[in-house]
């Protein structure tokens, strides 16, 4: 479900506009579709734009570029260098000229039949793309600046939650925990959304359902929402995760990442999820 553009130019970082025009510029000239995914597109979306609590400062900007080849993605990368973006000793991380970093995640139709990325020379470094179609399909158009017009298109909480449910199944624990808690936020602020809560209130359905607790009926209907943007590879994958059916990790441990094993935060998670996938499921 798209929303209508965010305009949060009065909010961000000058510094990270520039560097995401840099981006954009060389994405367009190059034709390569793209979108501003992970703690940037979180905050820009959920905090700048619809005013959720800010989670966690985040040190990097992730852009997710929808390439055909490796030669496309080495284009793009080169472009960058051009523009005076640094190397660094991972080909997907660079550092603006402004000295933030970013990371460029390829998908699209590199990926194998799995939605798997293998990384060359080697191919031994691999990344789990599944998810990231639907982000794009799906991405908000985001305003960094008024004058001259900079609008950028950013993940949708929809399309966060997919790609943090995705992320969750496939990392280890390492990295897997912040996703965990991305998911939690993703439940708990989509109530700020004003046509979420606005519908809710409106057909007033699940609000019932769920004993007018807005948070709750707000992850049922992002659960729907989700469910309608989701190509059938990645509803598989979630579905079974949600009838903890998933090969590798059971629903038990995604609420208790969530959660930091307090009891209450795991009984409040534990709703979230069920009603999320309720939503989802149904």
């Amino acid at each position: 479900m798209k929303a209508p553009l965010l305009n949060i130019s009065a909010k961000i970082d000058p510094a990270l506009a520039s560097l995401c025009e840099i981006v954009a510029e060389c994405a367009v000239q190059l034709q390569i579709p793209y979108l501003i995914v992970g703690a940037t597109a979180r905050d820009m979306v959920l905090h700048y734009g619809f005013g959720a609590k800010i989670q966690r400062a985040t040190a990097d900007i992730d852009f997710a570029l929808q390439v055909p080849t490796w030669d496309a993605f080495t284009a793009l990368r080169m472009e960058l260098i051009a523009n005076n973006f640094s190397e660094t000793r991972k080909v997907h991380c660079l550092i603006a000229p402004n000295n933030l970093p970013i990371d460029i995640i390829p998908f699209g139709d590199l990926a194998d039949q799995d939605a798997k990325v293998q990384w060359p020379p080697s191919g031994d470094i691999i990344m789990n793309v599944l998810g990231f179609q639907e982000a794009l399909n799906n991405a908000n158009t985001v305003r960094l600046r008024d004058a001259p017009i900079l609008d950028v298109p950013v993940a949708s909480p929809e399309g966060m939650t997919i790609l943090k449910l995705i992320a969750w199944t496939d990392r280890e624990i390492e990295q897997r925990n912040k996703d965990a808690k991305d998911l939690a936020y993703l439940l708990t602020t989509y109530e700020n959304i004003p046509v979420i809560s606005d519908q809710l209130y409106g057909e007033i359905t699940l609000m019932e359902l769920y004993g007018w607790d807005l948070t709750l009926a707000s992850a049922h209907q992002l659960g729907i929402n989700v469910k309608q943007i989701t190509l059938q590879q990645t509803y598989v994958v979630i579905a079974n995760l949600l009838n903890n059916q998933s090969p590798r990790l059971k629903l038990e441990r995604l609420i208790n990442e969530m959660s930091e094993n307090t009891t209450l935060q795991y009984a409040r998670h534990n709703a979230l999820i069920s009603a999320f996938a309720a939503g989802f499921l149904n």
